[in-house]
């Protein structure tokens, strides 16, 4: 990566996953917010483990948490590959957990989150 004006030149893999990381916090947050507040929207009995409300809370933290790393890879902090990945296979395998209730918000999810993993994994060395 070279400099333009004292500053370093932005990836577009870096800006990539930043983008797709916030947009699955969005997603998570608002999944999470739904599942707490309209129960009546999922199917509850489609669920693996546990109960809707458990999981809007978890949507809702790991959304949050995919928010702060969004802001953490698109402004370069030190581990941004690895946060992301590890929060685009967080929200992979709960999504993944949670599909019985939501299966086409579930299923746009797990491809957002695997095109994080993916983007994070592959092009890690863009990150730094």
């Amino acid at each position: 990566m070279g400099t333009t004006g004292g500053r370093r030149a932005t990836s577009g893999w870096v800006t990539f996953v930043g983008s797709y990381l916030a947009i699955a916090g969005v997603l998570n947050v608002l999944w999470g917010a739904a599942a707490l507040a309209e129960k009546r929207n999922f199917a509850e009995d489609g669920l693996i483990w546990s109960t809707l409300s458990t999981w809007g809370w978890i949507a809702l933290v790991v959304g949050a948490v995919q928010l702060v790393g969004a802001f953490l890879v698109i402004t370069r902090r030190s581990g941004g590959p690895v946060v992301a990945g590890a929060l685009g296979f967080v929200g992979l395998l709960a999504n993944f957990l949670s599909i019985g209730a939501y299966p086409i918000w579930s299923v746009i999810l797990l491809v957002v989150n695997a095109l994080i993993l993916w983007a994070a994994t592959v092009h890690s060395d863009e990150f730094a």
